[in-house]
């Protein structure tokens, strides 16, 4: 039966993204980004955040939700 997956990224859990990126590191299908924001040209970031931009491929190996420090990661599956 046909799945639909929705990862979401809780900013409020996960305070400083560009110091952790574990989830980046461990997901095997490269379903997370990390972006910039509040850019000033010629400066380096100070504020990044995590987004789930490639949703479509996660394979439900749960390995972001489990190695996450701050449990800033919620992985819902729905039956279509």
């Amino acid at each position: 039966m046909p799945v639909k997956v929705s990862v979401e990224w809780i900013g409020d859990k996960c305070s400083r993204p560009q110091d952790c990126g574990k989830c980046l590191e461990v997901c095997p299908c490269t379903v997370f980004v990390r972006y910039a924001i509040e850019r000033e040209p010629n400066k380096e970031p100070k504020n990044y955040v995590i987004v789930p931009s490639f949703q479509r491929f996660c394979i439900l190996c749960r390995k972001c939700v489990e190695v996450c420090p701050n449990n800033a990661i919620n992985i819902n599956v729905q039956e279509t």
